[in-house]
């Protein structure tokens, strides 16, 4: 069997986010599948959202060498995973990933501070709604966007309401962390693979091509008419390009 594979999901979700992915994977490959502080399974009390300490927690529950694969904030994690572990992690995969979630004065390709200003009061004031239209907002993009409205929707529901504090506190390190600096800097050196659609509205495709051209063994591939979750959307041709990029 080779080695492990491990998966990260994004904000407000939960492990099940891969479960078109795991089943085929599983057959050659060993199965790590992370949770976020205080979402689907994993416990908030003893976890946190500072960078480094999540990224060092996860890297001692799992063996070397490995294939991180992360999806949107995730993607941040695995980013930061396979700087600081490059011994550990042998590829990368990001799947709708951005260094820099926030938009800046010098990054046009985040989301604007008013937007998240919103999210984070929709929140505090009703997780539960605040998370559905968050999951609405996924699917656009998509040719299909009502469909995978319901998929999105369907995933919410298929695990317990992730922890409003982290929730809130996840939307705190989504509109603070950049990594642009530390990735010019020192930029991992893994093969990377980036996915990402073409029509996400959350986190622009420009933010893959910027990675694109920024990590030096990364090779960039585009998903026409797909939006903000291709493992769901394009789950096949995800999965094929996976195992392509596994296999090389």
């Amino acid at each position: 069997m080779s080695h492990p594979l491990v998966f990260i999901h994004g904000w407000g979700q939960h492990g099940g986010a891969w479960q078109g992915l795991l089943e085929p994977l599983s057959a050659q490959h060993p199965i790590y599948n992370l949770e976020l502080p205080g979402h689907g399974a994993a416990d908030w009390q003893t976890l946190g959202f500072d960078l480094d300490t999540l990224v060092d927690r996860y890297a001692a529950q799992v063996p070397a060498p490995c294939t991180v694969i992360g999806w949107s904030l995730g993607g941040i994690l695995a980013l930061r995973w396979a700087q600081r572990y490059p011994a550990q992690v042998q590829k990368l995969v990001l799947i709708a990933t951005t260094p820099c979630f926030g938009e800046r004065r010098d990054w046009p390709h985040g989301t604007p501070d008013a937007v998240q200003q919103a999210f984070a009061a929709a929140i505090a004031t009703n997780p539960t709604q605040g998370l559905q239209r968050f999951a609405d907002l996924l699917a656009e993009g998509e040719a299909d966007v009502r469909g995978v409205r319901r998929q999105l929707r369907a995933l919410l529901a298929a695990a317990p309401q992730p922890n409003t504090d982290a929730l809130s506190a996840g939307l705190d390190f989504l509109a603070e962390t950049d990594l642009r600096a530390r990735l010019h800097e020192a930029p991992p050196q893994q093969a990377t693979l980036l996915l990402h659609g073409e029509g996400d509205t959350i986190t622009p495709f420009a933010a893959a091509e910027w990675l694109a051209a920024t990590l030096p063994h990364a090779r960039l591939h585009a998903m026409p008419q797909c939006g903000h979750a291709p493992m769901l959307s394009h789950s096949a041709e995800v999965l094929a390009a996976l195992q392509m990029f596994l296999d090389d």
